[in-house]
């Protein structure tokens, strides 16, 4: 009996996470302590937030924050989970950290509360309200000093195992710089709550774009870029060397589209014109990430993989998805420009957007992003030039 109990062990559940759990619970706090605490706080002291419906406001926002920063978390955590840990064993540490997530939410709720509700501890000016603001700001500096911590490190395991590394760095830190120099030129203004980015602020959403969205996207485009019909996709990204005739084609192309261009460019010309050709730059890389390499790619990977469609009828398909896309995205700003009549702002969108981006679209398909980027910022200083 003795030897039958020796040789039958009880199995136990296991109660580690991992840092991959820990990560994503990490991250679902700090989100939502983000959104929900320090953003409120930040708003109703500088007069941007009304100090009404305060709780109601932080709640709401710390759920939204909370939701995001568990995407992101969960994301990271897959991708950087430590070597020797296989994506099943990660899943088994994801559905134990789910039971630790609760009672973390509990904890960062309260934490976002107190802090959210700094001024109106400042305007009682009693002590109780003000230890528990203090106190407040003490765990959520914790909180996300810890989350960063961890981010860090399973960010330094990622990008470890991470094949596509050297494009994908040279992609990402052009992004950062490409979104900082639009960010400097024309401070946006967050949520439409007349809160307008400082100069700290702008670096600080260039990066958090940076890294969590150009980012996670430049990663999925560089990896379905294996599985797609393109000659050299990464032809000027470190990978593919753009040779001579690349060169004068891009800069052809960039020069003849800005030219036919010019005559529809209307009302935006002034506004155009103002620009540097270090902001046209910056504008023409973040359209040629966000709408080449990764629209176009993954349009036509969708296609070539739920289709039985030929390969060139594919990435045509593509072209022409990633070019209604671009139109789409800017038919906003080109109603607002004032046309005269809506043949006005339909030749704008033909011309100005729609043209330019089926012709960038095929110079990605046939000859890479580096080429495609260099026509895309020849034919926005041409625009701005002459128009």
């Amino acid at each position: 009996m003795n030897a039958a109990i020796t040789n039958n062990p009880v199995r136990t559940v296991p109660r580690s996470i991992g840092l991959h759990g820990r990560l994503a619970v990490l991250s679902a706090m700090a989100g939502g302590l983000i959104l929900g605490g320090v953003l409120v706080a930040a708003m109703t002291l500088t007069g941007r937030l009304s100090g009404h419906a305060i709780f109601a406001t932080a709640t709401a926002l710390f759920l939204a924050g909370s939701l995001v920063g568990l995407v992101h978390g969960v994301a990271l955590a897959f991708a950087g989970r430590p070597a020797g840990i296989t994506l099943r064993q990660a899943r088994g540490d994801m559905g134990r950290a789910a039971l630790y997530l609760v009672p973390g939410m509990a904890v960062a709720w309260l934490v976002t509360i107190w802090v959210a509700m700094t001024l109106i501890a400042l305007y009682t000016g009693r002590m109780g309200p003000l230890v528990g603001a203090g106190l407040g700001w003490v765990a959520a500096g914790t909180i996300l000093t810890v989350a960063a911590v961890h981010a860090v490190r399973a960010m330094a395991n990622a990008y470890a195992r991470w094949p596509e590394r050297r494009p994908g760095t040279v992609l990402t830190g052009a992004a950062f710089a490409a979104f900082l120099v639009l960010f400097l030129a024309d401070r946006p203004e967050i949520w439409g709550i007349r809160l307008r980015l400082t100069e700290v602020g702008a670096v600080g959403l260039a990066a958090l774009l940076a890294v969590w969205v150009a980012g996670p996207l430049v990663t999925v485009s560089l990896r379905l870029a294996r599985s797609v019909p393109f000659p050299r996709p990464l032809a000027g990204l470190g990978v593919g060397r753009m040779t001579s005739t690349d060169l004068a084609v891009g800069l052809a192309v960039g020069l003849v589209v800005g030219l036919v261009a010019v005559p529809f460019a209307g009302p935006s010309a002034s506004t155009a014109a103002a620009g540097t050709l270090v902001v046209q730059a910056s504008q023409a890389l973040v359209n040629e990430v966000l709408l080449r390499l990764f629209v176009l790619t993954g349009a036509a990977w969708a296609l070539l993989r739920w289709h039985r469609i030929q390969a060139t009828e594919a990435v045509v398909g593509a072209v022409v998805v990633a070019t209604l896309a671009q139109v789409l995205i800017y038919a906003p700003g080109a109603s607002a420009i004032g046309f005269a009549s809506w043949l006005g702002t339909a030749g704008f969108l033909a011309m100005v957007v729609g043209l330019p981006a089926a012709a960038f679209g095929y110079l990605f398909w046939k000859r890479g992003f580096g080429t495609a980027l260099l026509a895309d910022v020849a034919a926005l200083a041409m625009i701005a030039l002459l128009a």
